[in-house]
């Protein structure tokens, strides 16, 4: 792709999210505003768009991607519980950080930035490649949740014969419960058992699903513009590792399972993007890391522009 095709793509994503930002600044969103277009672009446009798009996937190609899937599992999955292991060694990150650092590794803002960054680039297997990213996305949210809520209940000092519900039953109903993880479920589903989708069912959701990128993006500037930048060693390591680190473990893991797949160059897109909003959110909502998450999650989305056109450039060198 030549530099005006990729500004072009980029650009239109940094002027939402700017236009985002000064929102933010000028206070003309409260944070229930903020909160109810995030919920609206993660629970609504985009497992709708995610849902209509995996049914415009051959079922023949998606057959194929079982190597692909299994790789992207344990890119997320296996990432997460690896990093929740190892971070605790370092003493400023027991607990609840260290929690918070292990999904910020093993997730990435793929659901927001994913659409309006790709499709422009990669053309029409962007959409799948979302979708199948947002799947392993959904398998560590509801992991995390469990591990948060179960820290947050030691802190409260919560015993077994406490009123509260179950952290564990809490942070499986949160994943089950998502719209990302049924939306590109049931688009599997009817691709794979044949299922027609009337052009008019389709159009529905394709209405919706056209909101997605702009409402995502612009929400991501509103969080930005609640916190101060702050910059640190551990915001700078987390930066750096956020954007490297997935990615090359689902490198390593598309050459040790031979896998060959259309998607792949777009996966490996996705798992250099920046952190998962979900992140900054949990960190607010767990009173732990907010000023350096919401910190990398500015200087991630930054880098873009950076982390863009060098995957561009690796991913046609080194073909998967």
């Amino acid at each position: 792709m030549n530099i005006s095709g990729l500004v072009g793509a980029l650009l239109p994503v940094f002027f939402v999210l700017a236009l985002g930002y000064f929102a933010g600044k000028r206070n003309a969103f409260d944070a229930d505003q903020a909160a109810g277009l995030s919920k609206l672009a993660t629970s609504y446009a985009l497992p709708a768009s995610l849902f209509v798009s995996m049914t415009d996937i051959s079922r023949d190609l998606l057959l194929q991607q079982g190597p692909l899937v299994l790789a992207l599992i344990l890119a997320h999955v296996g990432l997460f519980f690896v990093a929740w292991l190892i971070l605790p060694r370092v003493k400023s990150l027991q607990g609840t950080p260290a929690i918070l650092y292990a999904l910020m590794l093993a997730t990435s803002a793929t659901p927001v930035f994913g659409l309006a960054v790709l499709g422009p680039i990669l053309g029409p297997t962007a959409a799948g490649a979302v979708g199948l990213v947002a799947l392993s996305i959904n398998l560590v949210v509801p992991a995390a949740v469990v591990l948060l809520e179960v820290d947050a209940a030691k802190h409260r000092g919560v015993t077994k014969d406490s009123s509260q519900p179950s952290p564990v039953l809490t942070g499986l109903s949160s994943g089950l419960k998502s719209p990302l993880l049924w939306g590109p479920i049931l688009g599997i589903a009817i691709v794979l058992f044949k299922l027609p989708l009337p052009r008019m069912i389709a159009g529905c959701f394709e209405l919706i699903g056209s909101t997605t990128s702009g409402v995502a993006v612009f929400a991501v500037g509103l969080v930005l513009a609640a916190y101060a930048l702050q910059i640190s060693r551990v915001v700078l390591l987390g930066t750096l590792g956020r954007l490297t680190v997935q990615n090359l473990v689902l490198l390593a893991l598309l050459h040790l399972l031979h896998v060959h797949s259309p998607f792949a160059h777009e996966a490996l897109f996705c798992c250099s993007f920046p952190l998962a909003t979900v992140v900054v959110l949990f960190a607010a909502r767990y009173k732990s890391s907010e000023s350096e998450t919401a910190s990398m999650l500015l200087l991630s989305t930054l880098s873009l522009a950076i982390t863009v056109p060098i995957v561009l450039w690796l991913t046609h060198r080194w073909p998967v």
